[in-house]
């Protein structure tokens, strides 16, 4: 509601004439955009499948996950937490239809979104660089943008960190010493091998840890590619770098409104500024935005419509649940 409201008033602060102007002289710039978003989804692709041991690294399994983190991303639109919305849906199709255990799977997306959080560091280190470089800026732009990079830096070396010392391990080793731990040891049990998943793949798979780092920094300069392209087709060309400290201001809003299903609104309230600030014309920024969010809605029908051959009745999701814990294997 908070984010609709944002969207509203966003659109009450714009000239909607001129911003329909703009869509309709960027003509067939849409598709070079899904293009582009579709060989950056494909990357996304490549770094997961170097999360998953069991895979092989083929076309025929790189189209399998593309399939499924196409219906997951759908999901994590329009559920909270962002991607993490969408991973409980990945995991079970990958148990469901592809005998990818819940171990292995859950795994593979909490260590492809650390990879994806790290990298977004780099990303956003370069992009606030050129922010704090630039003198056209107003002051208040270098500051939000320095201090909302050391939080995120912070916040994202501990997730690792929890997952490199095994802090949860730690913490279940100290409880199993309790009356309750004892009634939770197989629960503990499950939780310990968890993290020996996490952390082989951080030491004794460091070529695919690094592959994937690689690729999804390559991601987020693709991101402000994106950006590129699209002011390009509605008439106002900036530079790359201008380009990148435009992804880079609207990725920390939407990195601090992640609880908000598409960041609805406070999207488009980043764009309307950060453009605003380094073009001069924040009706631009609505427009990119507008934009973005066509590429995403074209996104959204694609994965649903192919999550719609995974479905269930939910007797079937209760009884392989029951089945799951019967035999032990969640």
């Amino acid at each position: 509601m908070v984010g609709a409201g944002l969207l509203v008033y966003v659109l009450s602060q714009t000239d909607l004439e001129l911003l329909w102007l703009k869509l309709i002289e960027s003509g067939w710039g849409i598709f070079f955009v899904l293009i582009i978003y579709c060989a950056s989804f494909s990357i996304d692709t490549v770094a997961w499948q170097l999360t998953l041991p069991s895979t092989t690294f083929n076309f025929h399994w790189l189209y399998h996950l593309w399939k499924v983190r196409a219906v997951g991303a759908a999901f994590g639109k329009m559920l909270p937490f962002s991607a993490f919305g969408g991973a409980p849906i990945k995991s079970f199709i990958l148990k469901r239809h592809y005998k990818i255990g819940y171990r292995e799977g859950v795994a593979s997306i909490i260590l492809v979104e650390s990879t994806h959080l790290i990298s977004m560091i780099f990303f956003m280190a370069s992009g606030v660089l050129l922010i704090l470089l630039d003198s056209n800026l107003p002051q208040s732009y270098s500051t939000f943008s320095a201090l909302s990079l050391g939080a995120l830096a912070v916040g994202i070396f501990g997730f690792y960190m929890v997952q490199r010392l095994k802090i949860t391990s730690i913490a279940g080793g100290w409880i199993s010493q309790r009356s309750l731990g004892r009634r939770l040891e197989k629960f503990l049990t499950h939780i310990h091998e968890f993290d020996e998943r996490l952390v082989q793949f951080y030491t004794t798979k460091r070529s695919d840890f690094y592959g994937a780092l690689v690729l999804n920094l390559l991601n987020w300069y693709m991101g402000a590619f994106e950006v590129y392209v699209i002011l390009y087709f509605l008439g106002h060309p900036v530079s790359y770098m201008e380009a990148i400290m435009l992804e880079t201001l609207v990725e920390l809003v939407r990195a601090g409104t992640f609880f908000i299903p598409a960041t609805l609104g406070t999207q488009e309230a980043a764009f309307l500024l950060a453009t605003g600030a380094i073009t001069g014309q924040p009706g631009l920024g609505v427009a990119t935005a507008l934009m973005r969010r066509v590429r995403e809605i074209v996104w959204l029908v694609l994965g649903f419509a192919i999550g719609w051959q995974y479905s269930a009745k939910p007797s079937e999701l209760v009884q392989e649940a029951q089945k799951e814990m019967d035999n032990d294997s969640i």
